[in-house]
């Protein structure tokens, strides 16, 4: 089973609609990572990193 994050709630502010996925939580959070670039966001933080897990779902 793949896990998914929906970039918005990460951070409501981003009104952004994008779903993130990943087949487990390891590639999840690179792909995140990956999307928080189109962001600008240049380097994930761990405060981020944990926003992500928080949010992370079984898909």
């Amino acid at each position: 089973m793949g896990k998914i994050v929906n970039c918005a709630e990460v951070d409501p502010r981003s009104g952004c609609a994008h779903v993130v996925r990943g087949a487990n939580e390891e590639e999840l959070l690179r792909n995140a990572e990956q999307h928080a670039k189109e962001h600008g966001i240049v380097e994930a933080t761990p405060e981020l990193m944990q926003r992500v897990k928080q949010a992370m779902r079984d898909e």
